[in-house]
């Protein structure tokens, strides 16, 4: 009795597989699953709450310097817009300032253009009235024409040698009391009356050899013979000599006027010069020289402007020993 105890108490302490005992495999499954199940929930409840914050955390912090570098992005944009606007407002700017400035550079080269040639009209005595007429020219109008031509014979000349070269009031003949006629260019209207006037008053007095009351000095030989055939009709004391260089020589028309009486002479500044040098044509007090200031040649020169015929006029005529001879004699110089 007592072994047989024994023994089952042995056996009740190990693990006998043969024991005679079955385990129920729907137990044994169901244990099995739930034990499973237990564990991986745990393991994925770990796994879900570690990496869930960080990458919540991570994705903040990346969240926020995207927007800050998308920031910074924006401003620098918005800066370099800003300076180039700027840059382009500027240019404007600078484009309007410009463009007045050259306008007002304009309007004040345009009001001292104005200005010189209303300057340069006066000095010209082109002022003169209605009709500009040269016979009309007061003395100081006259006087301004002279000295324009002066200034361009002798660019170089100083005052004091301009006043020495300059025609004297007291020498320049006053304009003439008729009204000026209003006639066509090319017409020799002007002057026939202005030699009628200055003979008219000299009929009492019969001219000596060679001492013409009225000396025309023109631009070419050609246009004195056209001034010659212009004033043959005038009637004076005397003929109409032809003083220039195509008619006669130099020592034909020293003879000439020996022995001739002359009314009016006409001829060039260059060979009236010479005649006036050698003493061939005599001056008094009555003796008029007009210019032909009104005869333009095809380039629009005039006696006073064509640098050879103006140059003549000044050295040869109205210099030298011919000006002598002219002012000491008492002769007066007008226009026509």
């Amino acid at each position: 009795m007592v072994q047989t105890t024994e023994h089952m108490t042995s056996k009740t302490g190990g693990d006998d597989l043969d024991d005679g005992l079955e385990l129920d495999p729907d137990l044994l499954a169901d244990s099995d699953v739930e034990a499973e199940g237990s564990g991986s929930e745990a393991e994925d409840e770990e796994t879900e709450i570690v990496p869930d914050d960080e990458d919540q955390f991570e994705s903040a912090e990346n969240g926020d310097d995207d927007e800050e570098e998308e920031a910074k992005v924006k401003t620098a944009k918005s800066e370099v817009a800003k300076g180039k606007k700027r840059k382009v407002d500027d240019v404007e700017l600078a484009d309007d300032d410009d463009e007045e400035a050259k306008k007002a550079e304009k309007k004040r080269r345009k009001k001292e253009k104005e200005k010189e040639r209303k300057a340069k009209k006066r000095q010209n005595g082109a002022e003169t009235g209605p009709n500009d007429a040269p016979t009309h020219f007061t003395i100081p109008e006259l006087s301004a024409t002279l000295l324009k031509s002066i200034r361009e014979s002798f660019p170089s000349a100083s005052a004091v040698e301009l006043d020495d070269k300059m025609i004297p009031e007291s020498s320049l003949l006053p304009p003439a009391e008729y009204a000026a006629p209003k006639v066509e260019e090319g017409s020799f209207e002007p002057l026939q009356k202005r030699i009628e006037t200055i003979v008219k008053r000299l009929k009492s007095k019969k001219p000596a050899n060679g001492s013409p009351q009225v000396i025309v000095l023109a631009l070419s030989g050609l246009r004195c013979a056209d001034v010659v055939r212009g004033v043959r009709d005038v009637k004076g004391n005397g003929e109409v000599a032809k003083l220039f260089a195509k008619h006669f020589k130099l020592a034909d028309q020293i003879k000439y006027l020996e022995k001739t009486k002359v009314s009016i002479a006409v001829g060039t500044p260059a060979r009236v010069g010479k005649l006036l040098a050698e003493g061939a044509i005599k001056i008094t007090s009555n003796t008029v020289v007009l210019l032909d200031v009104s005869h333009k040649d095809s380039k629009t020169r005039t006696i006073l402007t064509l640098p050879e015929v103006r140059d003549e006029l000044w050295k040869s005529v109205l210099g030298g020993k011919a000006r002598e001879v002219l002012f000491e004699g008492g002769a007066r110089i007008g226009a026509f």
